[in-house]
């Protein structure tokens, strides 16, 4: 979409004009949107508005149709302040934050709980005016309910989970009456940074309190948009070739895991751990193929002396130092790395891969691990990738508080947590050789 000064755009249709007016009025920047149906053709489309509003220390742009102006108009939006990264916003003139819910375990079970205080919305309730294109025939309009919770102590603090969300959120942020929303009344900040963290921290502690004494789970929902990192992306070359009947067996524990991660969506966190189990899996097998090799070269040596008692110490320490239970993770981690992924591979996969090259070599992407650099003589390509698997590995389960020494743990909440695109598309790359390498001859029906 190409965007405009709203100010100077004639063509905006008399509804769109009047909410850009009212934005204008409340300090609020106003663009005007029209769709390109492609580069080199002419503008199309009616106009879209896009006013943008304070959120932090970025603007939460928001869309606006000729079919939402209604919505918008009735609708008074001249004081929001979105906040951080949610599909939420603090009203300052109400003193009121509103939130979207998003879908977890058992949460939008509650109507079909008997939970006290649940109760009813009334009819004449403003939340219940349906927005445009919402059907009153949804069961959040013929069974509305709400459950309201005051502070003991603080006169007008309160915390209130409804279904359907207040109507300004559905207005805002175009969600769906099914799901559900909170609200906490009360607000008495106006900036934004102290309005997102009592946000968070009076929710969580409150659904906290839900689970423990409900069963009932909810969290907080993102906003899709910026959820997770805009990035380009590289993309895998596909086989032309007809699929053919499987000529190798996988182990089915490790392919499992492999599909797992696989199925995972929204989720990069756990999604990179189950690709860490499969190389997990195999990390014992490799770690002792590589012991083996090891020794193996020691015996073929001709000045080793089966006499020499140190020299039979150091070899006992050596096959010893292999055992699951004394050699380091990472070790093993490099002897399967290397047992499986030649450099070739690894550089032809970075050479096909120029976005995510470039950000696995940027030391201000994702702090404490090991950069990629070919070029680097102090390590192999396949230690670098090795190690940079093992650092993120670190990052994500040492999650105590204070740390672990390798900087902040990653969060799934987090910033840097939204930037492991390439680098799930790496131990992705590494996981498939490491099964295709463990893999053997299929046997079946013979």
């Amino acid at each position: 979409m190409t965007p405009s000064d709203a100010e100077q755009d004639d063509e905006l249709a008399p509804e769109l004009r009047e909410i850009a007016d009212r934005a204008h009025a409340a300090g609020l920047k106003v663009w005007t949107l029209r769709w390109n149906a492609h580069p080199t053709v002419a503008i199309v489309g009616e106009p879209e508005l896009q006013i943008d509003f304070p959120a932090g220390r970025i603007a939460r742009e928001v869309r606006i149709s000729r079919r939402d102006a209604p919505d918008w108009a009735s609708t008074d939006f001249a004081h929001w302040v979105f906040l951080g990264d949610y599909d939420a916003f603090l009203d300052r003139a109400s003193g009121t934050v509103v939130a979207a819910l998003g879908y977890t375990a058992d949460g939008f079970g509650l109507a079909q709980k008997k939970i006290p205080g649940l109760v009813p919305m009334p009819e004449d309730d403003p939340d219940l005016a349906p927005r445009e294109g919402e059907a009153l025939t949804e069961t959040a309009f013929r069974e509305p309910v709400r459950l309201r919770v005051e502070h003991p102590s603080v006169e007008g603090l309160s915390i209130t989970i409804q279904r359907p969300p207040p109507r300004a959120l559905r207005v805002a942020c175009r969600e769906n009456p099914r799901t559900w929303g909170v609200a906490i009344t009360g607000v008495t900040t106006e900036r934004h940074d102290q309005a997102l963290g009592l946000l968070q921290e009076i929710s969580t502690s409150f659904f906290i309190d839900l689970d423990l004494s409900y069963g009932l789970a909810f969290r907080l929902k993102k906003d899709y948009r910026v959820e997770w990192a805009s990035e380009p992306s590289d993309e895998d070359a596909l086989s032309t070739k007809m699929p053919r009947f499987p000529v190798l067996a996988h182990n089915y524990d490790a392919a499992s895991l492999y599909l797992y991660a696989r199925t995972l969506v929204s989720a990069p966190l756990l999604e990179y751990l189950a690709y860490y189990q499969v190389l997990e899996f195999f990390m014992p097998k490799y770690a002792r193929v590589a012991a083996i090799q090891k020794l193996r070269d020691v015996l073929r040596d001709p000045r080793f002396d089966h006499d020499d008692d140190v020299v039979l110490g150091r070899v006992i320490e050596m096959v010893t130092d292999t055992g699951r239970t004394s050699a380091t993770e990472r070790e093993q981690l490099k002897a399967t790395v290397t047992r499986c992924v030649d450099a070739s591979a690894l550089v032809g996969y970075l050479e096909g891969h120029p976005h995510g090259a470039a950000a696995m070599a940027d030391k201000k992407r994702i702090s404490d691990i090991r950069l990629l650099n070919p070029k680097d003589t102090s390590a192999s390509l396949v230690e670098q990738v090795s190690d940079r698997i093992y650092d993120l590995r670190c990052r994500i389960v040492h999650g105590k508080e204070g740390g672990n020494g390798r900087g902040e743990p990653l969060r799934p909440f987090g910033r840097e947590s939204k930037l492991l695109t390439y680098d799930l598309d790496l131990i992705r790359f590494v996981a498939q050789r490491v099964l295709i390498t463990s893999s053997g001859p299929a046997t079946w029906g013979r």
